[in-house]
Order: C-alpha cells, then structure tokens, then sequence
C-alpha cells in the first residue's frame, strides 16, 4: 500500500501578526463587555456585580432606600442563581459587608429574629400564627416593611423569580391567611372532649 502525502493547508496561510500582551487593556469597561459578542457569561456577571458594588459603596446609595434595596436584592439575585461563582475572596467578603453585613442587612435580621418571637409567642398563647404575623407586619414602620418584604419576604429565588409583584400582593396574602385562620380556629372550650 503506497501513502500519498498530503500538503498541509497552513503552509497557504500568511502568518499572523500576534499582538504582545502589553498593549492589552488593564481592564474592559461595563458597557464594552456588554457589546462584546465574544464577552463570558462570567465577565458579565462581574460587571454586572461591580455596578452594584460601586452604587451600594457609594454616597448616593445613603439617600435612597428604595434603590438600595433593590441594589442589594439584586446582589443576593445574581448569588442565589450562581452567577458569583469563581469570584476571588476580595469579592466575596465585599458581598457579605453590602449585603448581610450593611445596616440594611442586620436591621432585616433583626426584624426576622422578632417576627419569629411573635409567632412562636401566638402558638405559645395557642392563636392562629397567620394572625401573629400579618399584626407583627401592619406595626412595622414603613420602612421597616421595605426592607423586611424587598430582602426577606420577596428575595429572588435560585431560579430567578420573586413569589409577589408588590408589597401590596404581600399584605392581601397575609390578610387573607390571617382571615381564614380565625374561621378556622376553634375556642379552646372546643378542644377539650367531655369524653375521659
């Protein structure tokens, strides 16, 4: 068997000029990883979590409630759903110190820590805990039911969604729940049989 050998098809191709690594950008610009067709799903993220980081450390942030915490569930969005994978350390530790670690994110804790009180209280006192809840939520302030409703009660799920639209979906649900519970509840007197 006789091999024929094949010219290779490089040997047609005019060399290519390699650009050094020295004229390379230190960094790419939010907007042109954006543009930039050839851009990965992480230099996405990393923009995108650097425009969060950047507002949340900002003075600008301090004034607006609203957008902080729309900034911070969005952070808390892109972790939930994975995209902070790969991050370095730096980070990470800046997530925890916007998020969790912000005055937002310990007053949320704090709030949580006494909702749960004053429903374990209701089950303790033997009322509906629908009605402990929807009382604990109508007597924050209404600062306190953003913050408790945006980074708690409505986080993005791992896949991306929020179980309401608004905050008024929220108290019709804890409405509704606390009416039904108090129909459904039977005077002690009923609990006890009169059979021994």
């Amino acid at each position: 068997m006789e091999v024929t050998p094949v010219p290779s098809v490089n040997a047609s191709l005019a060399p290519l000029r390699v650009q050094p690594v020295t004229a390379a950008p230190e960094r790419l610009p939010p907007e042109r990883l954006q543009s930039d067709r050839y851009a990965t799903a992480f230099s996405l993220n990393q923009a995108q979590f650097n425009a969060l980081t950047a507002f949340l450390g900002s003075a600008e942030a301090g004034t607006q409630l609203d957008k902080r915490l729309k900034a911070i569930q969005a952070l808390r969005g892109l972790a939930a759903r994975g995209q902070l994978r790969g991050i370095d350390s730096k980070n990470a530790r800046l997530f925890h110190q916007l998020t969790d670690q912000s005055d937002l994110g310990q007053r949320e804790a704090a709030i949580q820590q006494d909702e749960v009180a004053a429903i374990n209280a209701a089950i303790a006192r033997q009322t509906p805990p629908a009605q402990a809840q929807k009382t604990f939520f109508d007597h924050l302030s209404p600062d306190d039911q953003a913050i408790h409703f945006e980074l708690n009660v409505n986080a993005i799920n791992m896949h991306g969604f929020q179980r309401y639209g608004s905050l008024e979906d929220y108290r019709r649900k804890l409405a509704e729940a606390a009416a039904k519970a108090s129909q459904d509840a039977l005077p002690p007197a009923a609990l006890v049989s009169g059979v021994i």
